[in-house]
């Protein structure tokens, strides 16, 4: 239906008294009972067009979701928070959720231009290696703008902590990042359980005594002071 032009600011000219040639401008009330059926018709007709156009609409998006589904499945990664597999960054391979199922993961989100998470990263590092055999810690570079392969080498990351994974996908290299929540706001953390279900996440930075907290409390196993 139309609702109705917009006028634009200016000088006030009076309407022109030509009658309209647009069905659609006619009010049913000005048309008076010998055109009823017409008016009907016409709204019939509308409304087969609208529900046509939904129609349209509604495929269109499925052929747009099914080719970013396609176009995931050729490059062989995948960004749900329940299954996800990621490139290693900087180096050959990949990193799967599935791959750490029998013991639990905290996944950390880090990028070169986030200064609380340069903050962190060595808590993360600690952490990871007082807890190996126990918990699996995969730190994921995401929304990157910089070269987040050599952060992660100023930090020494592969040699601490279980995997460092790209993340691929959404608007900026962050699709995993967004299937688990995030906004925009570095660094993000999720926590998985044994059986690849996540627990909870957490946005922004840990120290030694949050992160042991953490810890403490998701999976009852305490990192050393």
């Amino acid at each position: 239906m139309n609702k109705g032009r917009k006028t634009m600011p200016g000088p006030v000219t009076p309407r022109s008294k030509t009658p309209s040639t647009n069905a659609h401008d006619r009010s049913p009330l000005r048309s008076g009972h010998s055109n009823s059926n017409r008016t009907a018709s016409q709204r019939r007709h509308s409304t087969r067009r609208s529900v046509f156009a939904a129609a349209g609409a509604v495929v269109l998006a499925g052929a747009i979701s099914l080719s970013f589904f396609h176009t995931s499945s050729i490059t062989g990664y995948h960004t749900s928070s329940r299954a996800w597999l990621l490139p290693r960054l900087g180096s050959a391979g990949k990193v799967s959720l599935s791959s750490f199922k029998g013991r639990p993961v905290i996944v950390n989100f880090f990028a070169s231009w986030c200064t609380v998470c340069a903050g962190e990263l060595p808590v993360f590092t600690s952490a990871a290696d007082a807890l190996k055999g126990k918990i699996d810690v995969v730190e994921v570079n995401a929304l990157e703008t910089g070269n987040g392969a050599s952060f992660a080498r100023q930090y020494q990351l592969a040699v601490h902590v279980t995997a460092v994974a790209s993340d691929v996908g959404g608007s900026q290299g962050d699709g995993l990042y967004q299937s688990l929540g995030g906004t925009g706001t570095m660094p993000m953390t999720a926590f998985y359980d044994a059986t690849g279900h996540l627990i909870t996440t957490h946005v922004g930075g840990f120290d030694s005594a949050t992160l042991a907290g953490a810890v403490r409390q998701l999976y009852g196993i305490s990192l050393p002071a």
